[in-house]
């Protein structure tokens, strides 16, 4: 409990903090559309006795006292119509505010929480609830506290107004509905559990739909007919979860009929009761109007009261994910002593590292140490999954090691602010971004701070030979690239590489790693590429991983990793003459070109 009053303040602070004038603009109209309703239906019994009063007299004539009561009627009844209109209105705009404000907190987490959660899959469960509820569920609870709030308060006034006739009747009123708060509670709490326990097959059902609708599996499924498949895995995976679900409200439903029947019963007894008060002449026409409004009015705010205690029961769970992805830890941090590296000046040495991705039993990199001197260029190589790429995201401190340190000029780089330190680096991951945005944007997004890139942004794009086919595009550099949207122009996968490499040389970090950089290029693309490559790269501190032997042939030194462990390191004459690993893998990709 103290635990949910916790998310409660702290949701109420939320919503607060991202409109404080249009929540107090919400909370002061709920107040006011509390008392509307007894007014009008004060009004309206007043209406209905003068009324009858001046039938009975044989007057004929309409009084004016009559006129200003019906005057009156309208301008409450106006009144409360607009309210609501008004109300609506006010809660639309502050969720608007508060959706923006809870997606800058939820997209500022994600981007700031360590990469390695990406191999936790509890983490995508965490994601996944998080982004379900974070957008609406706290103005959810401001609602319903403002809505339990005017739900009891106009309740308790109707209830007053009942206790005038018959004091068990407000009672009863009260009494009749307490069978559905303890309905709405507890089943409540069963739906937030199943709910909690369905996130990885939700995520599942999610992941199926993807295959079916998305751009990147589009090929091989109609290639290889994989469609009915599938759909097949989609359907039993949705209709899982949906079944279960109808099974839980299926009882809750069945219980709620037999709450109706006993408040229908309450109903039935109620205007017996008031049918017989104004037939023996204990009140007024217009009081029996006033009584059966009353009345009908109560079991609306304490349907209202309930639903808005129910949905707070409710908040109170499934708001918990929300603050339980707000408060995951950041580890990749800047830890004590902290040191400032405005420039790298000398050298970046691996030392001892070791590292295990989450669930894996075997390390990925194990015990590895080296030294790279400023302005070196340095080839990693080795079979796939020696755990190149790997090491190559412990030098950017993506992941942290488990062991050894990555010192950059005597410092190391747990003692740096992780953002300043990768201004240091540029970047070309093996699986590089393809940005479904301008073709300019796309290389202008490997600088992002830069104010007035234009010429900068075209000559990255003419080192990589990718600037004659912009300019054909119907917009240039301003041609949208990509199909997502409408008005773009695809490109070949070679050719987003060259836009990769592009944002990659954009960016005037000192150190640039290069992973797999020319995969998707043409030979002569390629060859242009790594024949200017010491020109291209102007004197950077370059990390070159590839598979293509012919292309690292160039580096001052070349980095042989196996099984996650450095087994060779040299020139390629050296490694040749050493007739290792090194010479074994160039020797068969070099006979295949040779045949």
């Amino acid at each position: 409990m103290r635990t949910r009053i916790k998310y409660f303040r702290e949701s109420i602070r939320l919503v607060w903090k991202s409109a404080p004038s249009w929540t107090l603009a919400n909370i002061i109209i709920s107040v006011l559309r509390s008392f509307l309703p007894l007014v009008l239906i004060w009004l309206l019994k007043e209406l209905i006795d003068i009324i009858t009063k001046v039938a009975s007299s044989g007057q004929g004539t309409v009084p004016a006292d009559v006129l200003w009561l019906i005057i009156a009627v309208v301008i409450f009844w106006f009144l409360d119509e607009a309210a609501s209109g008004l109300d609506t209105y006010i809660r639309k705009k502050q969720s608007m505010k508060l959706e923006d404000y809870m997606y800058g907190l939820l997209h500022s987490k994600s981007v700031k929480l360590d990469l390695i959660n990406f191999e936790r899959s509890e983490y995508y469960d965490a994601l996944s609830r998080a982004s379900r509820e974070a957008p609406w569920r706290p103005n959810s609870i401001l609602n319903n506290i403002v809505s339990m709030t005017r739900g009891l308060l106009s309740l308790l006034l109707m209830a007053g107004v009942l206790a005038f006739l018959n004091w068990w009747l407000a009672a009863l009123l009260l009494a009749v509905n307490i069978p559905g708060i303890w309905l709405r509670l507890h089943y409540t709490g069963i739906l937030y559990s199943f709910r909690l326990r369905q996130t990885p097959e939700a995520r599942k059902t999610a992941y199926f739909n993807w295959l079916l609708t998305g751009e990147r599996p589009s090929r091989e499924i109609r290639l290889f007919g994989l469609g009915d498949y599938f759909i097949s895995l989609f359907r039993k995976s949705f209709l899982k979860t949906q079944e279960e679900e109808l099974d839980i409200l299926k009882k809750r439903t069945l219980i709620e009929l037999i709450s109706d029947v006993v408040k229908a019963a309450a109903v039935l007894l109620t205007l017996v009761i008031i049918a017989e008060k104004t037939v023996s002449g204990g009140i007024t026409l217009g009081q029996m109007a006033m009584f059966v409004l009353a009345f009908r009015q109560g079991m609306i705010y304490i349907k209202d009261f309930l639903g808005s205690l129910a949905g707070l029961y409710e908040d109170s769970l499934f708001v918990g994910d929300v603050f339980e992805f707000l408060s995951l830890e950041e580890n990749v941090k800047a830890f004590p002593p902290e040191a400032e590296l405005e420039d790298f000046r000398h050298n970046i040495v691996a030392d001892k590292l070791c590292f295990t991705y989450p669930g894996n039993k075997t390390r990925t990199i194990n015990n590895v140490s080296f030294e790279i001197k400023k302005g070196e260029i340095i080839a990693l190589v080795g079979p796939n999954g020696a755990g190149k790429s790997t090491l190559a995201r412990l030098l950017c401190r993506l992941y942290d090691p488990e062991s050894g340190s990555v010192i950059c000029d005597g410092i190391n780089i747990k003692n740096l602010d992780p953002k300043k330190y990768r201004k240091l680096l540029s970047v070309v991951f093996q699986d590089f971004m393809l940005y479904n945005m301008a073709a300019g944007e796309n290389i202008r997004m490997g600088d992002i701070d830069e104010k007035m890139p234009d010429d900068k942004i075209i000559a990255a794009a003419k080192v990589t030979g990718i600037d004659a086919l912009i300019r054909e595009l119907p917009e240039g550099y301003n041609t949208a690239i990509g199909t997502l949207f409408e008005d773009s122009r695809e490109l070949s996968w070679g050719e987003w590489q060259k836009i990769a490499l592009a944002r990659a040389i954009f960016r005037e970090a000192p150190l640039l790693i290069l992973d797999e950089p020319s995969s998707a290029l043409d030979a002569e693309t390629e060859y242009d590429i790594f024949n200017r490559f010491r020109d291209i790269v102007k004197g950077r501190t370059s990390i070159l991983i590839s598979h293509r032997f012919t292309n690292i042939s160039l580096a001052d030194r070349i980095i042989v990793i196996d099984k996650g462990e450095v087994v060779e390191s040299g020139t390629h004459e050296e490694l040749m003459k050493r007739k290792g690993l090194y010479y074994t893998m160039y020797s068969k990709q070099s006979s295949r070109f040779d045949r």
